[in-house]
């Protein structure tokens, strides 16, 4: 693929990246970020598996339960021992896990017959032996080819260097001045140039005045992006394909911390509209945008008194309750050493099942039996939206409590609404 004028374009939380490699979409390091806690810096990454998280700075075992989100098979070092956290399935599966991210179509560019290297290789031979053995028509048959070949190199370099210079002009006319995109250029091109070098540069170009197209706000870049995507020849199933990969990016990026702001929400509304792709099609994005929607609007619904499954105390209050709540235990599956290094596995097991009830003075977890925390004991809330965990750190426990459930999220943003009313 070619290589063409900037090196990124940007659309709210999506890069486009042009280089020699062509077309490329990116939205951060998946599995990789760098974030600030109590205790300072930290970075943590991996996916599906084996995790890992190194603390910048001095940590301590005791206080791990407030350095940032826990993540399920992140390994943590302290002194000498190295702590693996195993997913042994007791907790619930993001509802955003199984979100599909499809990748831009892939544009593979066959070789030119002419430049063949085995041609190439042959040829050379001919005439090195026409020589040698004293047959000017060998030799000379060699050198006419050689001519031959090296007129469709020169003819290749030439639309190739012509395709770069209008995917870099159309590109930058169009952003600046899109009313007047010129079109016969364009038409010119792909009526001339090899269908190999066409394909090659109009595909590109289509990529990047679609980028263009959906990070303007006005509707003019739109209504000219659909009158040059009838001239470009472009299948209509790389269209959909190329459409298809900006918005799961987009979807992707936005739904990175597993939360939807009105903003982002509006964002991606109005990115589907100028896609203008069919509904089915989009079905299952547009399934994990209402959801998220949805999930925004329950975290930001003010407390309101429900009634309680369980008897209350004179003057308690209840705001809410989660059935399907998991109560866990953190425990020391296994210990080996490795490379001189000790080695600990955790995982998680579950302790009770049960309903979540929580109120003005309680948290209480009722089910095969009840376990009851103290609101005003609870000191920070700590939600790791990718293994659905709930780190409870309390005043008076050494140890944090862990919770899991469907919507992790819901249950900490009621959390902190009732720690800010006290």
């Amino acid at each position: 693929m070619a290589f063409f004028i900037r090196k990124a374009f940007r659309a709210g939380p999506v890069r486009l990246n042009l280089s020699k490699g062509g077309l490329g979409l990116s939205v951060g390091v998946t599995g990789a970020r760098l974030g600030l806690n109590r205790k300072g810096t930290y970075v943590y990454g991996g996916r599906h598996g084996l995790y890992y998280r190194k603390q910048l700075g001095k940590g301590s075992r005791k206080n791990r339960g407030t350095t940032g989100q826990l993540q399920s098979g992140q390994t943590t070092r302290y002194g000498g021992t190295t702590d693996l956290f195993v997913d042994t399935g007791t907790t619930f599966e993001s509802m955003f896990s199984n979100l599909k991210t499809y990748p831009l179509p892939e544009l593979t560019e066959n070789l030119a017959w002419f430049k063949n290297p085995i041609l190439w290789l042959i040829i050379f031979a001919a005439g090195i032996y026409g020589i040698a053995v004293n047959l000017p028509f060998v030799w000379l048959i060699s050198l006419l080819l050689i001519f031959i070949l090296s007129f469709f190199l020169i003819r290749d370099h030439h639309w190739k260097k012509r395709g770069k210079n209008l995917v870099e002009s159309a590109a930058e006319n169009f952003e600046k001045y899109p009313e007047k995109a010129a079109k016969e250029p364009l038409k010119i091109y792909i009526e001339h140039a090899p269908k190999r070098c066409a394909d090659r540069f109009m595909h590109d170009l289509y990529g990047i005045l679609l980028q263009i197209a959906i990070e303007q706000p006005d509707e003019q870049h739109i209504l000219v992006f659909n009158e040059i995507e009838k001239i470009l020849p472009v299948s209509e199933s790389i269209k959909e394909q190329t459409k298809r990969a900006f918005l799961t990016h987009s979807l992707d990026a936005v739904l990175e911390d597993h939360l939807l702001s009105e903003e982002e929400e509006l964002q991606m509304r109005e990115l589907v509209q100028k896609l203008n792709l069919p509904e089915d099609f989009i079905f299952e994005e547009l399934n994990y945008l209402n959801l998220a929607s949805l999930v925004r609007r329950e975290m930001e619904k003010p407390l309101k008194e429900t009634e309680a499954s369980i008897p209350l105390v004179r003057g308690e209050v209840c705001y809410d309750e989660f059935n399907n709540t998991r109560l866990l235990e953190e425990r020391v599956l296994n210990r080996f050493q490795q490379n001189r290094v000790q080695y600990r596995e955790l995982g998680f097991e579950i302790q009770l099942t049960g309903t979540l009830t929580l109120t003005d003075r309680r948290m209480v977890i009722t089910g095969r039996g009840s376990r009851e925390y103290r609101i005003n004991r609870l000191a920070n809330v700590i939600t790791d939206l990718e293994a659905n965990v709930i780190e409870l750190v309390l005043t008076n426990r050494k140890n944090p409590v862990f919770l899991t459930h469907p919507t992790p999220m819901l249950i900490a943003a009621r959390l902190e609404k009732i720690m800010e009313t006290l």
